[in-house]
């Protein structure tokens, strides 16, 4: 009997509530064939076993293991407990040793990435988990391949395993559930980063071994979508929340798609009110948290926007914007005529203009070396009327993406468009006091350095660095890690990856022009300038020491850099001051200017 209890054990922890249940009923046979007749006791067994076969649909592991049973209790045979055992074991021979079990993107209070995870569960005994790994398919991209490796360590058959990017942000959240995993690990390297929309690959040995979804599919609409939610696997099939069912929550508990795996305590407080907008239908005692429904626009680029509202209305989002479809600059995202369509583009000022792209390998790494240089042409009132898109990997126009801000600057303004101002300014070092402007961009400006960069003016494209149905790799206009400025009206490289090395740009293979200082770098020449930090061959005339003054005993006609070495013999006539032979008003005058002087 202690093998069978061992093994049970292990089959409740791994398969489900239906082996438990197969497992109580052969330990009542246990029972009940030491004291009644075979026939009765394995009677009581079939019909058990037929009630739980009537829950089961496709798990091909306890449907076998119940057809055996039942033909050994038809049978009025004795039950071998070894058979059993050996039933069992062999059924999960077939399993990998490492499952995926739950997909994971809770709405968590902390927010940023910290609901995310992934679930798995031991089906065997693992020395070394190091071996097995996950990679996130984002949005339908395909394999990114193996992203996060486990870290090497040992587990035991039936551990719960989770993976997270915040330890306290899933402990908070999970609540008393949180002691269900015997392992927590922590991602360091943000690779955990599912959407709710993306596939999950396991691997073993660099090979894939379980994937949950599409990998070649974004999962918004689809029916594996689990975005703000979760997907949990239940006798070998996935379930899913309802998307978003865990905004607004605290805990698992007060969501309105508890986690499968937490079992509900006895009392949970929450909004016990169906017609407030944080209802939870788990809640047994109200804690005054309710809520109202505030109906309104939730889209925050709207000219409507709501900040209030919990609820988004249906089609109430007023974007303004040009709807005219024969002007220059319609908006095919507009829904609300403002007023500003033009169909002539004459009536532009064209007042700004593209003159650096920025794709700098800065030591922050990161997106923080890309920006955008602009100049102004002459005083602009108004910059937001300006914008600025980055069609990636020639994949067409995506439009304006980044609206520069409501300022004004004046003509020959130096205007910096930047990821990271702080990076910028340590890469540029004394050149980034040449930009009046630094401004702060969003994550468009995205460009890899085989993107082309559209200017914008009231909708309208005014300018175009490269070309925007073509990726630059391998063009002449390419700039991976490197940039491209526009001088005398042509565009100028600095060569690709030309920024791989060096802290700033002054260390890098490739100065930005901006920064360069041209004239005589060398000191031995006359024409030497100290703020000049690239030689623009004006060095011609080679420094000569000596003495300069005519009058001097050792006066060098040669020498164009007086060395203070001239010596001047004291004339014989008192008071002649300049040695002309004449004691005269000059003389006078020299004296009066020395008068006074302290001699040391």
């Amino acid at each position: 009997m202690l093998g069978i209890e061992v093994l049970f054990k292990l089959l409740v922890k791994q398969k489900s509530h239906h082996f438990k249940q197969i497992s109580n009923e052969v330990e009542r046979y246990d029972l009940h064939k030491s004291h009644l007749p075979p026939m009765i006791a394995n009677g009581s067994l079939m019909s058990k076993l037929q009630a739980i076969e009537l829950e089961i649909e496709k798990d091909f592991t306890i449907l076998t293991t119940i057809i055996v049973l039942k033909t050994i209790a038809m049978s009025n045979s004795s039950i071998s407990f070894l058979l059993v055992c050996v039933l069992f074991s062999s059924a999960l021979l077939g399993q990998n040793d490492l499952a995926l079990q739950g997909i994971i993107d809770f709405t968590v209070p902390s927010g940023a990435s910290n609901g995310k995870a992934i679930h798995l569960v031991a089906n065997n005994d693992i020395s070394d988990l190091s071996t097995f790994g996950i990679g996130v398919a984002n949005n339908g991209g395909g394999t990114d391949g193996q992203e996060y490796t486990f870290p090497a360590t040992s587990v035991s058959s039936g551990d719960d395993i989770l993976v997270v990017r915040s330890v306290s942000a899933m402990e908070a959240y999970f609540s008393t559930c949180f002691e269900e995993f015997e392992h927590v690990l922590l991602d360091e390297g943000s690779s955990i980063s599912q959407n709710g929309d993306d596939a999950i690959e396991l691997f073993s040995d660099g090979d894939v071994l379980e994937v949950f979804g599409d990998i070649d599919v974004d999962g918004t609409g689809e029916a594996w979508e689990y975005l703000d939610s979760w997907a949990f696997k239940v006798e070998g099939d996935w379930t899913f929340g309802e998307v978003n069912c865990t905004d607004g929550s605290n805990t698992t508990f007060d969501s309105n798609c508890p986690y499968p795996l937490c079992e509900l305590p006895d009392e949970i407080p929450g909004c016990t009110d169906e017609t407030a907008f944080n209802f939870n239908p788990n809640a047994t005692e109200d804690d005054g948290s309710c809520v109202e429904i505030a109906v309104g626009c939730m889209i925050a680029s709207a000219d409507n926007y709501n900040e209030v509202a919990n609820t988004a209305c249906e089609d109430c989002c007023l974007f303004g914007g040009c709807t005219d479809a024969d002007a220059l600059n319609f908006d095919d995202a507009a829904n609300t005529d403002d007023g500003s369509c033009i169909y002539d583009s004459g009536n532009l000022t064209n007042a700004l203009m593209l003159k650096g792209i920025i794709d700098f390998t800065v030591p922050s790494g990161s997106s923080n070396g890309k920006a955008v240089h602009l100049v102004a042409l002459e005083d602009i009132a108004d910059l937001s009327i300006f914008g600025l898109g980055v069609a990636n990997n020639g994949g067409g126009t995506d439009g304006e993406e980044f609206t520069l801000p409501t300022m004004s600057v004046s003509a020959g303004d130096d205007i910096l468009v930047a990821r990271t101002p702080a990076a910028m300014e340590a890469y540029f070092e004394g050149c980034y006091e040449g930009f009046e402007h630094v401004l702060e961009s969003n994550s468009s400006i995205s460009q890899n350095g085989d993107d082309a960069i559209e200017l914008f003016e009231s909708g309208i494209v005014i300018e175009v660095f490269g070309d925007v149905d073509t990726s630059g790799s391998g063009q002449d206009w390419e700039y991976l890690d490197s940039w491209a400025f526009k001088m005398n009206g042509a565009w100028t490289y600095g060569g690709v990856n030309c920024t791989d090395e060096g802290a700033t740009t002054f260390e890098s293979a490739c100065v930005y022009p901006m920064c360069i200082a041209l004239g005589c770098t060398d000191p031995f020449y006359v024409e030497f300038d100290p703020y000049a930090n690239a030689d623009d061959e004006s060095c011609l005339t080679m420094k000569v020491w000596g003495c300069l003054y005519e009058e001097a005993t050792n006066y060098d006609a040669s020498a164009n850099v007086d060395d203070g070495s001239c010596i001047v013999e004291a004339s014989s006539c008192t008071g002649d001051l300049d040695n002309d032979g004449l004691v005269a008003t000059p003389d006078l005058l020299a004296f009066l200017s020395l008068f006074g002087t302290e001699c040391e």
